[in-house]
């Protein structure tokens, strides 16, 4: 049994704080964490991804009505950088899916001022995110990420029938099969972690 209490996040921020933090950012051409010239890049394309699928997410009704049966206060911390693709995914259908249930509370805190956490819930040894963590009464009841299985199963096949594929190609690719995949694997893999986890 692992616990964690929000006193331990740094710099807790709601969807909209965070939102607000990476448009400025971009606006200053900035990202979170090391000024880097590609992650400064990929911040500025994740605040126009995000406000779009922002106006696209449509939550299906199976999982709509899932989430409703939430009946605890939880807290859900998600691990995220502004410059980081599959965050930019995944966190406004997160944060959708939050807004259906007010027993639900999303903190967004970033990995690189968080380490200490970040490094209880690494992903085959690595710091990857998008990292979701699911907590009731301080118990962790669960964590989801970095990426939806079924977008997983594309990135490792194309992996292994592309071993020289430049990280542009595959970056390129990943958004690709995100864009065709319509939030689909992301709700699925929430309407199974609800089923199994999360409702009792």
């Amino acid at each position: 049994m692992k616990f964690l209490s929000v006193n331990e996040l740094k710099n807790p921020l709601n969807y909209n704080e965070y939102k607000a933090l990476i448009t400025d950012l971009a606006s200053k051409n900035k990202c979170t964490g090391e000024q880097i010239e590609e992650k400064i890049k990929a911040t500025l394309i994740n605040v126009q991804r995000i406000k779009r699928l922002d106006k696209q997410i449509e939550i299906n009704s199976d999982l709509k009505t899932k989430i409703k049966e939430i009946s605890e206060k939880q807290v859900w911390v998600i691990l995220v950088e502004s410059w980081c693709g599959d965050a930019a995914q995944c966190l406004p259908v997160i944060a959708k899916i939050v807004e259906i249930n007010t027993n639900i509370d999303l903190k967004i805190i970033l990995r690189d001022e968080n380490l200490s956490i970040m490094d209880q819930f690494l992903t085959n040894g690595s710091r990857s995110i998008p990292k979701l963590i699911l907590i009731e009464n301080e118990e962790i009841i669960d964590t989801w990420g970095p990426r939806p299985k079924g977008i997983q199963k594309m990135v490792l096949d194309y992996k292994q029938a592309n071993p020289n594929a430049s990280h542009d190609e595959f970056v390129a690719n990943l958004h690709l099969w995100y864009a065709r995949d319509k939030t689909i694997s992301l709700q699925n893999d929430f309407m199974e972690l609800l089923t199994n986890k999360i409702t009792r």
